[in-house]
């Protein structure tokens, strides 16, 4: 079982998915394995949380981290320290920050350490204990676009075990809101 598993949801970005791919290649350690849930006719972000729910028992990492298609990781030793918090700390939840473009690094600065709010973390910002994110998963929602916040909210409101670990790990190629390349 690897310790990190990163899910990507794939739709008609084959150049930041390979950019992506780069990306996690690039990680110092390899103890990570990345699964590929593909919308290859266009059913919309709304519909991919249904999928990430229906997949979630099929999960093999110990910890699950979203990183979709048009996202990078930009934090090398991401496996390495993940590693390093698990064996010291063992959260249910890394929160992590990621830069989110436009909308800058999420969480911001005024929200860090604080309970998370709708518009202020991204789905990459949360790297989730395998069973922690299982037993939630059913929350995301087809068809509704924030489905992460709900997901990332009933982790909270569970009262699960938070490790914040202030580093930036992903950013954004482009908001893509579901639009192919």
């Amino acid at each position: 079982m690897p310790l990190l598993e990163v899910l990507t949801r794939c739709y008609k970005r084959p150049q930041m998915l390979l950019a992506n791919q780069a990306s996690l290649d690039a990680l110092a350690d390899d103890d990570w394995e990345q699964t590929l849930l593909i919308d290859d006719v266009g059913r919309g972000v709304g519909w991919s949380y249904g999928q990430l729910a229906a997949y979630a028992p099929h999960l093999t990492g110990e910890y699950i981290w979203l990183l979709d298609d048009d996202d990078e990781c930009i934090y090398p030793a991401l496996v390495d320290g993940l590693r390093a918090i698990v064996e010291a700390h063992g959260p249910d939840v890394v929160v992590v920050r990621m830069d989110h473009g436009e909308r800058g690094v999420l969480p911001p600065v005024k929200l860090w350490g604080k309970r998370p709010y709708q518009g202020a973390i991204g789905c990459s910002a949360v790297i989730v204990r395998r069973a922690v994110w299982q037993a939630h998963a059913h929350v995301m929602a087809p068809g509704h676009y924030a489905s992460d916040y709900d997901f990332i909210r009933a982790l909270w409101d569970a009262g699960v075990s938070v490790y914040w670990w202030e580093i930036v790990a992903s950013r954004v190629q482009r908001i893509s809101y579901g639009r192919p390349e």
